[in-house]
């Protein structure tokens, strides 16, 4: 398809829009690298420096990312997360309108070491329910849990933990326990070999970690995580009140 020399509107322009237009109708998906400026080039009739500053508006507007020493790719939507909020994945995703999933890459049944004994203010060697998961929302791998949860609390709870359901909702429904409030600290993190094999990215990607501790009414601890996220699958949003002064 070759570019109306004629038209008043520059060649970069005209092939900015196909190329936007292409991405708005699937024929380039979120995610899928686009054909390199010298394919471009031949596609459309059009030189290395037309083509490069097509992309390169595109990729100001948001639309494309590069990768160096890769190519360019269409920029994947981020998923908005309220940073402070309570609820568990599955409510927050199902709630935002996407469908969540996890796969368990284990659970089992450890002793408290003097750390964790001290965090849930229980005896060493106490049992602990640890579990490591991978969360999906609509089949792309999106965090990558490390949970904890103390089992004098929470008897049997290693035999109600499924991949299907939630585990807040567990709590709930099985327990009677409801949490209400949370703490969090974030960092950015790079992805270790084991992180990038199952986020399916390179190692060293930058993550944003996050701790967090969650609380019943009566404020005893009930879980504890440590969980990644990709930098550019996530915006962390946090939605404050006025009480006095920041």
């Amino acid at each position: 398809m070759k570019l109306n020399n004629l038209s008043q509107k520059p060649l970069y322009f005209q092939l900015k829009q196909i190329l936007k237009e292409d991405v708005e109708r699937g024929v380039y998906k979120a995610g899928q690298q686009l054909p390199p400026e010298a394919e471009l080039c031949e596609m459309y009739g059009v030189s290395r420096i037309t083509a490069r500053r097509a992309i390169t508006d595109l990729v100001e507007e948001g639309i494309l990312h590069r990768q160096q020493g890769k190519g360019t790719y269409v920029k994947e939507a981020k998923v908005m997360r309220e940073l402070i909020s309570v609820g568990g994945f599955s409510e927050l995703t199902t709630a935002s309108g996407k469908t969540p999933s996890s796969q368990i890459l284990f659970n089992k049944v450890i002793q408290a070491d003097e750390k964790l004994a001290k965090t849930f203010n229980i005896a060493p060697h106490d049992p602990i329910l640890n579990v490591h998961r991978l969360l999906f929302i609509d089949n792309e791998p999106f965090i990558i849990e490390t949970s904890y949860y103390p089992l004098n609390l929470l008897p049997d709870l290693e035999k109600h933990i499924g991949e299907s359901a939630s585990t807040y909702s567990i709590l709930k429904k099985r327990y009677n326990v409801e949490l209400c409030r949370s703490q969090k600290t974030l960092e950015v993190v790079a992805a270790s070999e084991y992180d990038a094999d199952l986020f399916r990215c390179d190692r060293g990607t930058p993550l944003f970690a996050i701790e967090k501790a969650s609380f019943d009414k009566t404020d005893r601890l009930i879980h504890l995580s440590n969980s990644l996220y990709m930098t550019n699958k996530v915006i962390f949003t946090i939605d404050t009140k006025k009480s006095g002064t920041f």
